[in-house]
């Protein structure tokens, strides 16, 4: 079993603990504990792992001062943005090993998540095992986009808290750490600044019928003749038509999509959803959700930012909608229907992906942590690892694709 796999495989059995604690809260909130110290452990202790490292570790080697970097942002090694390049430089210049900047990246997004699933009174584990199986990759091999989420949410939390120079510093740092930060943090403070006071369900509901709507019709057929008339730059625009066609019509996980929209929408006829900051980011995430439902390749970059969001209001609405005390028809029913769903989605990504590793030839999710220097030196190895990486770029990457529309 790899790394990635037992991870995920730990997260969904810590989660399914909270389906037989729930008459014993303190139990469940402490199990909730071991299993976030366990998660985050094991993220932490990955060695020079992953295929991204190809591109991250001679970056991080040959990074160059940061004046450099301020006068010359354009010849960034690797297209990497400025922020993170910024941030590593520093981190180099104190003697922080790649390893440690590594570290660093996991136990910063980890603290964030922490903070915020305070906002979670039950079932938090099950919160964390969506989040590990959904969003693994974000957490272990995209190092400038995760610092980028990890920022991202810390800007909801500011912006909820009125913490308004707190939020500036971490809109700002969003986009640096990550290209796609910026437009996330627009699309949010938008609709922050025109919402209404309340979340109204029929949002709600529009948005599941327009993701049926996108379920059945073959929306790239439209989009992206309709991209290669804009007029753009060539490289602009071929990225944009590249990233449009790597996708698929008909997808398991719109089931999960469906399922979500439907609880939220059932349980806030219930109660009253102020359109505060995480109320409104996961409204604009669900939405983007929707619109881009057909293009994964594309979203799964944007979903990132979103998905922890989307967590903790779904679950604080179901929550707070539960403890107010009135009768909610069907409520247990669709609760318990969701969580099954979930969890059989949570399993079948799990085992999808594990044997998708097996098909490999140049398995770069075998366990590599801390504990394999033992007895090794650490330049062999790095050396390994480097050349694994290298091998599944030239022979496994894509091979086996199998989400492309068809037009």
């Amino acid at each position: 079993m790899n790394l990635i796999t037992l991870i995920l495989c730990i997260a969904m059995a810590f989660g399914f603990s909270d389906f037989l604690t729930e008459r014993s809260p303190r139990l469940q909130r402490d199990i909730y504990y071991v299993a976030f110290g366990v998660v985050a452990f094991l993220f932490t202790i990955k060695y020079y792992y992953g295929p991204d490292i190809l591109s991250y570790v001679p970056f991080y080697e040959k990074i160059p001062p940061i004046g450099q970097i301020l006068a010359h942002p354009d010849k960034i090694p690797y297209t990497f943005e400025p922020g993170f390049a910024i941030f590593c430089r520093i981190l180099k210049d104190w003697g922080v090993s790649f390893y440690w900047m590594t570290a660093i990246v996991s136990l910063f997004y980890f603290g964030v998540i922490a903070l915020l699933f305070r906002n979670i009174d039950r079932k938090r584990s099950f919160a964390l095992a969506i989040l590990v199986v959904l969003d693994y990759k974000c957490i272990f091999a995209t190092y400038r986009q995760c610092l980028s989420v990890a920022c991202f949410v810390l800007f909801v939390l500011c912006l909820r808290d009125r913490r308004y120079i707190g939020a500036v510093v971490c809109a700002l740092l969003t986009a640096a750490f990550h290209k796609s930060g910026a437009f996330v943090v627009a699309v949010v403070l938008f609709y922050y600044m025109v919402r209404s006071r309340m979340v109204q369900p029929y949002l709600y509901q529009l948005l599941l019928v327009v993701l049926v709507l996108v379920f059945l019709l073959p929306i790239a057929n439209v989009s992206t003749p309709f991209v290669s008339h804009l007029p753009l730059p060539a490289s602009f625009r071929d990225s944009i038509i590249h990233h449009l066609g790597l996708g698929r019509q008909v997808q398991v996980v719109f089931l999960i999509y469906a399922a979500t929209l439907v609880c939220i929408t059932h349980f806030t006829q219930h109660s009253h959803t102020r359109a505060e900051s995480i109320a409104a980011t996961a409204l604009v995430g669900l939405a983007m959700v929707v619109v881009l439902y057909q293009y994964y390749y594309l979203l799964v970059r944007l979903r990132s930012y979103f998905l922890p969001i989307v967590i903790v209001y779904l679950f604080r609405t179901i929550q707070t909608s539960e403890d107010s005390g009135q009768h909610i028809p069907y409520g247990q029913l669709i609760k318990q229907a969701a969580s099954l769903l979930v969890f059989v989605y949570l399993a079948h990504s799990a085992y999808s992906f594990h044997a998708g590793t097996l098909q490999l030839k140049n398995n770069v999710y075998n366990d590599c942590t801390v504990f394999c220097l033992s007895g090794k030196k650490v330049t062999d190895v790095r050396t390994a690892q480097l050349r694994l990486a290298e091998r599944y770029w030239k022979e496994d990457f894509m091979k086996n694709e199998q989400n492309k529309i068809k037009h």
